[in-house]
């Protein structure tokens, strides 16, 4: 009744088709090894680093979104983790905020949720610079796409961007090294300055990561550092008393992991001692490969789906209690939440 029969024909047809593709592509990467391989752009990682101690600051997001009749429930959730190993012993603390609330149905409903998200790590990440005053601040995510976050037309845009320019100018006046540490890059950034830079092309398909790993496949490195032009403002001006380009390296901390990209603002530059920093605090990761304080506060601030779906049951509960009529028209399941199972 699944159609077995049909899957199995168009896998053959398209399998080899498929594979055939992709080493094309490959081979294509290989043969741009030979041009880059003298310009020293992959530097390899000096493991024997001197080990850092001091205050840093570790801050993630996470957001949820259930769809209802009239409207969409979102859960926004922010992590900082305080760690002090200038202590002995060395001391922990969490700050977290949490928000919950309903948005109108528009072409920017996820995008929206993303910007109130951004804000609150913002939020959590100047309580931080201000109540403890950390020497590093680490994001999850890159400070160069959260500087040039398309605009869109809706009022938690301005809010957003006030934020992450406050969060600047704070760190900028205080001295705090502030780093953006992105997981899972999906960015061809590296690409397009090889290309400006060198005349190279790049086939379709292969991201940063993805060129890095045929490179140097299961070695730690870093690269050079290298300043990803603005698309969307190309004097690289936040507002009218911020003007910051953001530097960027990809760095593989340790063997088998896949490429981190780290972006600092232009007036920090000092990506030595943050390469330093980085791979001591992803030591312990094995072929994860990334700062563990990072990934100890994604957990802390991701919602899951049950708390999600418990939250929006009892919201449901509460309002329906009180306004019926209300709930019927608004916050009702969707007819795609109630289609039958079988």
């Amino acid at each position: 009744m699944n159609h077995y029969s049909l899957w199995l024909d168009r896998y053959e047809c398209c399998r080899d088709k498929i594979s055939s593709d992709l080493r094309g592509y490959k081979d294509q990467i290989d043969n741009i090894r030979c041009k880059i391989i003298d310009k020293n752009l992959i530097l390899p990682l000096d493991n024997s680093f001197d080990e850092i101690k001091a205050k840093m600051c570790f801050v993630d997001g996470g957001e949820g979104i259930r769809e209802l009749l009239g409207a969409a429930v979102y859960f926004i959730r922010a992590s900082g983790l305080i760690l002090d190993e200038s202590d002995s012993p060395k001391t922990e603390e969490f700050i977290r905020d949490l928000d919950i609330n309903v948005l109108d149905y528009d072409e920017y409903t996820k995008e929206r949720v993303e910007l109130l998200r951004g804000g609150m790590e913002f939020d959590v990440a100047l309580r931080c610079v201000k109540e403890h005053n950390p020497a590093f601040v680490f994001l999850d995510g890159s400070l160069y796409v959260n500087s040039r976050r398309k605009p869109i037309e809706c009022e938690e845009y301005p809010v957003y961007r006030k934020k992450y320019v406050r969060l600047l100018k704070l760190c900028k006046k205080n001295g705090t090294h502030i780093i953006g540490v992105s997981e899972d890059s999906k960015s061809r950034l590296f690409a397009n300055y090889l290309a400006i830079k060198y005349g190279l092309r790049f086939p379709r398909f292969m991201t940063d990561s993805c060129i890095l790993r045929i490179l140097k496949k299961d070695n730690t490195y870093r690269t050079v550092d290298f300043t990803p032009p603005s698309r969307f403002e190309s004097d690289d001006k936040l507002t009218s008393t911020l003007i910051a380009s953001f530097p960027t390296i990809y760095m593989q901390p340790t063997p088998l992991s896949t490429p981190l990209r780290v972006d600092v603002p232009d007036w920090e530059r000092n990506f030595d001692k943050i390469i330093n920093l980085i791979t001591q605090l992803s030591t312990g990761s094995g072929h994860y490969g990334y700062p563990l304080p990072m990934y100890l506060v994604h957990m802390d601030a991701k919602i899951k789906k049950k708390q999600a779906d418990w939250s929006t049951r009892q919201l449901i509960h509460y309002i329906s209690l009180y306004d019926p009529e209300l709930y019927n028209t608004i916050l009702h399941d969707t007819r795609r939440q109630t289609r039958p199972n079988k």
